[in-house]
């Protein structure tokens, strides 16, 4: 596919069965070339093949006029570089010599003095093997990249994790920015001492490892950087779950604490504490619920997480009763509002992330603070989730159910992962049913 719709035509024209690339050119590229106006047959009559020959022309040209202009980024200045390595390549392998005495070489054919720089540096580099290090992929630009790729949608989150891994390698190495080549395991491995050391999780420090493995990957296969020293930021043998201590699950004296401190509340701040403890889900889960996600399954009104933090998030939660009339009545006022979002507070929470929950988290964090005794428990909004779920075991529900419920690891074969729609949505509601206060000590 096309980085553009599929009928997106622009710069193209069809004469009879093929698409011609038309594009009017800047002054600069129009001096260079010699015209005002490219004219280059795609040698296709298929439109989404079209648009991606037009697309890589457009950024050569693109490339060639920043270069003219001498504000080509380094990213640029590889491309440019990598394609003209390319050409000579070809045209080296294309030589034939009628002496095998005397054979012809490059420099027979092509005056290296005449080409323009970055075309000298390809000619040299064809000789010597070498890449500059100016022409090395940097972390920077190959986030970049990354994060502009057609090939894979990447979520707000993501990308803003993956930006922050990679400024908090560059701090610890003390540079702007680095080449990859130039980044080793040592590197790696005196990173993740530093970031514990500043009491990071382990979790946390594997986080920044993934995001950082991503970018290397993509580089190496998508960008084809040679990097010919392997991966390192993989097979560090952190084992974070390991390390990880569950959340404590509420009593029902601190769950009616909440509830107590919240009633007089509207919207999200009255319903999000309600709305967790009925429902197991996940902050960010809930304050990310739009208009659309209030649905009714087998005539049964229902949550539908669309996305989550793995692909086993993505379900429907049947409306608890106790929370079924204010989540509806909260519907028809988002409606009415005309907003994207259920809650009208999470639509006005504007993050560079995507993310919707890091405010409601903080204010729970602080009512908590005002209306419950930790001690050394490990508490937080996500106690909720704990509590639903040892409510809903001690009640007798099946494991196989409560995980439908609340969106883990499903354990299935990949036949049933494929045609598996989990049970009834009578099943899950009956289910949800058993999450009451009085079952709590």
């Amino acid at each position: 596919m096309a980085r553009g719709k599929p009928t997106d035509t622009r710069s193209l024209r069809q004469r009879g069965n093929v698409w011609f690339i038309q594009k009017r050119l800047s002054p600069t590229l129009a001096k260079h070339l010699g015209k005002k106006i490219l004219q280059q047959s795609t040698q296709t009559g298929d439109l989404d093949e079209a648009c991606r020959i037009r697309d890589r022309v457009l950024a050569d040209l693109g490339d060639l006029e920043a270069q003219l202009k001498g504000e080509a980024s380094q990213r640029q200045q590889r491309r440019m570089f990598l394609q003209a390595r390319d050409q000579l390549r070809e045209t080296a392998d294309s030589l034939v010599s009628t002496d095998t005495r005397d054979p012809v070489g490059l420099s027979d054919v092509i005056d290296p003095e005449k080409l323009p720089e970055i075309e000298q540096d390809a000619f040299r580099s064809v000789y010597e093997g070498d890449i500059p290090a100016r022409y090395r992929l940097t972390l920077r630009a190959a986030l970049e990249d990354w994060k502009a790729s057609p090939l894979v949608e990447r979520k707000p989150s993501t990308r803003s994790k993956n930006e922050l891994a990679m400024e908090r390698l560059l701090a610890h190495l003390g540079e702007d920015d680095v080449a990859l080549v130039s980044i080793d395991r040592r590197q790696v491995k005196g990173f993740i001492t530093s970031m514990l050391g500043e009491g990071k999780t382990k979790q946390t420090v594997a986080n920044y490892l993934s995001g950082l493995s991503a970018i290397w990957h993509h580089a190496e296969y998508s960008m084809e950087e040679e990097l010919p020293n392997g991966n390192p930021f993989k097979g560090h043998q952190l084992k974070p779950k390991a390390s990880v201590r569950s959340y404590d699950q509420f009593t029902r004296a601190e769950v009616e604490a909440i509830f107590a401190a919240t009633d007089e509340n509207q919207g999200i701040y009255r319903q999000l504490p309600r709305l967790g403890f009925y429902t197991g889900a996940r902050i960010d889960e809930l304050c990310s619920l739009k208009v659309t996600d209030i649905i009714q399954r087998q005539g049964i009104w229902c949550l539908a997480i669309r996305e989550g933090k793995n692909r086993n998030a993505t379900r429907e939660v049947p409306l608890h009763p106790e929370i079924k009339a204010p989540v509806l009545d909260q519907l028809k006022h988002a409606k009415a509002a005309g907003v994207e979002y259920l809650f009208t507070e999470a639509e006005a929470t504007k993050r560079s992330d995507g993310k919707k929950s890091p405010k409601f988290s903080q204010w729970f964090s602080r009512l908590m603070a005002k209306t419950i005794v930790r001690e050394d428990r490990k508490l937080c909004f996500h106690s909720f989730r704990t509590t639903a779920i040892t409510i809903m075991g001690d009640a007798g529900v099946s494991e196989s159910v409560i995980v439908w419920i609340t969106g883990h690891e499903r354990g299935l074969t990949t036949a049933n992962r494929v045609y598996n729609r989990g049970p009834t949505f009578r099943t899950r509601l009956e289910a949800v049913e058993t999450i009451r206060l009085e079952a709590l000590h």
